[in-house]
């Protein structure tokens, strides 16, 4: 896994300056295999296909706090509003995180996202696969 895809694509996404399609064909071309954002925590965990793992401290800008309850249809509504480009990354964050989002994983080689509630409520996200 290179340590440097994985800290440069962070930097970029809380930029605002790369999309989640454009992440997963360079994190999946690093070595990556999957990826968790805990958002108690503030921290991102990437796990290369060969078994080694980064852990990043996950620095936002006016950090939100998670809602207690887990609202699906709000953290699909951000998923679309981030696709189609009317909000950035750390917006998403903060729009998810409000839904209740605690943590989601992102899962390279099974083209899919997986957002958990405190509570393990979750939403289930499929993704085209990225191109090699």
């Amino acid at each position: 896994m290179n340590i440097n895809v994985v800290t440069e694509c962070m930097a970029l996404s809380l930029a605002g300056k790369i999309t989640f399609g454009d992440v997963v064909a360079k994190l999946g071309a690093a070595g990556v295999e999957r990826y968790i954002v805990d958002l108690v925590g503030f921290h991102k965990l990437s796990y290369g296909v060969s078994g080694n793992y980064h852990m990043a401290s996950l620095p936002l800008n006016g950090i939100a706090k998670v809602a207690k309850h887990f609202n699906g249809s709000e953290v699909k509504n951000a998923i679309l509003d981030i696709q189609q480009g009317r909000i950035d990354y750390q917006t998403f964050l903060r729009r998810i995180m409000m839904a209740g989002c605690s943590h989601y994983e992102v899962f390279i080689t099974s083209n899919k996202a997986i957002y958990f509630g405190c509570d393990g409520s979750h939403h289930i996200e499929f993704f085209p696969k990225h191109k090699e």
